[in-house]
């Protein structure tokens, strides 16, 4: 009876001190870009595809030896994907003033134009860059319209020792370049 007591006692301790809340982080919304004159009036954005590390609410970080950590008690407050998919929705709609929404086309008319963004790399290191590496792909409605693909490599600095804040504003400054760059080079 005393050794199940003991166990139970050290299971409810051991459950308590994992119980806690994590802290959870927002990124924050783009801030106001240059705007840039596109070819289409409606854009569908797929969700997009971020490496496994990325994909969750993890917040991963590489060292100079590129190992990725990462703390229980600190996540984005938004699963990686999801997140993205609708950063970039906002951010090319304030870029381009065309009707953006991310899949499933939520209106009655069809997309002019699918765009399908793939990430090699999502990451911030220690050294204080917040980097995303990928390609874009673009799929006019009208087939008279060539499709496009193009390749990104974008690096946003931050400082280091502001932490998840810090991190949090570059990956937002990383997003809205991006999305400068795909209705600068994607959609024109």
């Amino acid at each position: 009876m005393r050794m199940t007591l003991t166990a139970v006692a050290l299971t409810t301790a051991l459950l308590a001190g994992c119980s806690g809340n994590p802290d959870l982080y927002v990124v924050p919304k783009p801030e106001a870009m240059e705007p840039v004159r596109i070819s289409y009036r409606s854009v569908a954005l797929r969700e997009v595809s971020l490496p496994t590390y990325a994909a969750s609410q993890d917040i991963p970080v590489a060292d100079a030896m590129g190992k990725l950590t990462t703390s229980a008690n600190s996540l984005w407050a938004d699963e990686g994907d999801r997140a993205v998919t609708l950063h970039l929705v906002r951010a090319l709609s304030a870029v381009t003033s065309a009707r953006v929404a991310s899949d499933p086309w939520p209106f009655l008319n069809r997309p002019e134009v699918t765009l399908d963004v793939r990430f090699e790399e999502f990451l911030a290191a220690q050294s204080g860059q917040f980097t995303l590496r990928g390609m874009y792909f673009v799929a006019p409605e009208d087939v008279a319209r060539a499709d496009r693909s193009r390749s990104f490599e974008i690096t946003e600095s931050f400082a280091a020792d502001q932490g998840i804040p810090a991190i949090a504003a570059a990956r937002s400054a990383a997003l809205g370049k991006l999305a400068q760059d795909i209705a600068s080079r994607g959609l024109r």
